[in-house]
């Protein structure tokens, strides 16, 4: 008798499998990087590959036209104008700005290798979070002399260099180590910071009031003075430089000719992938050549072979990744043509998939091809993702209207600045305010817009008047 359990069975099963092979990888890979990336990684895959080659490409020469107008040439230089304009600023380091004051001071050497060595153990906000003891045990190590003494005296020359604040052991002390002691109100704002520091955040201002003897109006000009001052004061010399923003695709008017056709041309507007951060990518006609040279051994020829062929693909990946960018980024803004032609706050709901489907593309590719990508417009430098918005107001789909979630989020943001201080507006009264406009929000909505918009609850808000 067979053993229930232990018989044989032979059967089939159908099942599908994508192999991705080397040249899909490489387009894969070169889609999804932005320009600033695909530069580091064309680079890389040069030095790796003697069969690549790479060429700077001129200064004058742009992404589709290889030959320019006056007029053209003048809007290029307007472009790069505005996208110099739409860079972050950079930060100067920390520990720069320090080096520029103490050569102002006159310090003598072993006080000065004391305020070095304490520059080196403050954190990104600028605060000395180590006790005195185990200070005075790295500088040991360090081989300071001096002892407490030096701590002491480096630390005075510390604290009274700017970003004033330096050197505190937290935010509150930081606070107070801005204020002057010249000013007649040091007393009244040095308690505000030590004493009453949460009342104030929880809007207790009339109990505050009461208790330093103030009115509310004065009491209101005092906390405005506060907000001036900064509780991380090192966090915006932290020595980290801001990233530049280096766009990927570019919109732009076309020509007074009207744009040339393609799979960019808008009417009015035309997209094209900007490569002119990019070398242009070739093979090198010197490893082809070798490659074909019947007096080259037969290994050597099919290494050099294998060699271009991984080439061949690098320099294809870069094509398709330029295609593949232009269509999406062409289908975006044919869909969010009322952004091009009235700016932000005319943004419609848009969906990846419902650019895939346009493109029959994989809504991965779309994703892919979006990621990390920056897009100069008319109107400024935005992220490409900026441009898919989900649908509000009644639940209508992109196809179907309704408002993109970032339009209704600044209409939110308006109806709060405009409102009372004295007498906030609640959420409830948001939400009937914009019911007014045509805009149906529940107020969960509202709430959630109002905290992504660091706006606080309206107790918080309130703005006490003298007679409160």
């Amino acid at each position: 008798m067979e053993r229930p359990g232990l018989g044989q069975h032979l059967g089939t099963a159908l099942r599908q499998e994508l192999a991705l092979q080397p040249r899909m990888l490489q387009s894969i890979e070169a889609l999804q990087l932005p320009v600033a990336e695909l530069d580091a990684w064309l680079r890389s895959a040069a030095e790796e590959n003697a069969a690549l080659r790479l060429e700077e490409r001129p200064a004058s020469e742009g992404a589709t036209a290889p030959a320019r107008s006056r007029a053209a040439r003048a809007q290029a230089t307007e472009r790069h104008d505005e996208m110099l304009r739409n860079q972050p600023e950079r930060a100067k380091g920390l520990v720069d700005c320090i080096e520029e004051q103490l050569v102002l001071l006159e310090v003598g050497a072993a006080a000065l290798a004391w305020v070095r060595f304490l520059v080196g153990q403050l954190d990104e906000a600028g605060y000395l979070s180590a006790g005195e003891e185990e200070l005075l045990a790295r500088a040991d190590e360090q081989g300071l002399a001096g002892g407490e003494e030096s701590l002491v005296e480096a630390l005075g020359v510390l604290r009274s260099l700017e970003p004033r604040g330096l050197g505190a052991r937290n935010a509150i002390e930081a606070l107070v180590l801005q204020l002057d002691e010249s000013d007649p109100d040091y007393a009244l704002l040095r308690a505000l910071l030590e004493d009453f520091l949460e009342d104030v955040a929880r809007n207790k201002l009339p109990r505050v009031a009461r208790a330093l003897g103030l009115e509310l109006d004065e009491l209101d000009q005092l906390i405005e003075r506060l907000r001036a001052f900064n509780p991380r004061p090192a966090a915006e010399l932290a020595g980290t430089t801001a990233p530049v923003l280096v766009p990927d695709v570019v919109v732009e008017r076309a020509p007074a000719g009207g744009a040339p056709p393609g799979e960019g041309d808008l009417g009015a507007f035309q997209v094209r992938v900007d490569l002119s951060d990019l070398p242009a990518v070739s093979l090198d006609e010197d490893v082809a050549a070798l490659a074909r040279d019947r007096d080259q051994p037969r290994e050597v020829r099919e290494y050099l072979r294998q060699r271009l062929d991984r080439a061949r693909w690098v320099v294809e990946a870069v094509h398709q990744r330029g295609r593949t960018l232009t269509r999406v980024a062409a289908a975006v803004f044919r869909h969010q043509r009322s952004f091009l032609e009235d700016g932000p706050g005319h943004l419609r709901p848009l969906r990846m998939g419902d650019v895939a489907d346009a493109l029959d593309l994989h809504v991965s590719t779309v994703s892919r091809a979006v990621a990390g990508k920056h897009v100069q417009t008319p109107w400024g430098v935005f992220p490409l993702r900026h441009f898919f918005q989900a649908a509000t107001g009644g639940g209508e789909s992109a196809a179907g209207g309704g408002s993109a979630r970032s339009d209704v989020r600044e209409q939110v943001r308006s109806e709060f600045e405009a409102e009372d201080p004295a007498r906030p507006l609640s959420d409830d009264e948001v939400v009937e305010r914009l019911a007014a406009r045509g805009l149906r929000l529940a107020r969960r909505t509202v709430a959630k817009y109002r905290n992504e918009l660091g706006i606080p609850s309206s107790y918080r808000r309130r703005r006490y008047g003298p007679s409160a």
